[in-house]
């Protein structure tokens, strides 16, 4: 009689499979971090990073608009804006879930416009006008 029951029960119902971080690509749409251990050490891997669009055009008209002063507050806008790229991995890493890309590396750009244009430019032609540089 006990087998019988068995047989009759229906099984448990399947968990439905999120297809909602599929692209279509087989990509997910935001990061995934895979933890893969080894026989000693245990790391993790990052499977996908994307930056859309409107990421590469806000940081190229920062460039951009930095470029109609002087080539030194370009590459201050440069670092400024890989600096800030890198923090926001950094927190990926740390919150593990999808971060705006946007927010440090464009106030890191303009703090770092505004403070060569007005602290170093002027500092480093002073010097050089005055021989001090070379």
């Amino acid at each position: 009689a006990a087998s019988t029951e068995r047989e009759q029960r229906p099984p448990p119902p399947r968990r439905p499979q999120r297809d909602d971080d599929n692209d279509g690509y087989g990509l997910p749409d935001a990061i995934k971090m895979r933890r893969i251990c080894g026989f000693r050490a245990c790391a993790w891997l990052l499977v996908v990073l994307r930056l859309g669009l409107g990421d590469f055009i806000f940081y190229s008209v920062m460039v951009g608009r930095a470029a109609m002063y002087d080539m030194m507050t370009v590459f201050g806008c440069y670092l400024a804006i890989v600096a800030g790229l890198g923090a926001t991995l950094l927190l990926l890493a740390v919150f593990q879930k999808a971060l705006p890309a946007l927010p440090i590396s464009i106030a890191l750009g303009v703090m770092f416009y505004f403070l060569v244009r007005i602290v170093l430019e002027p500092m480093v032609v002073g010097m050089s006008t005055n021989l001090v540089m070379y």
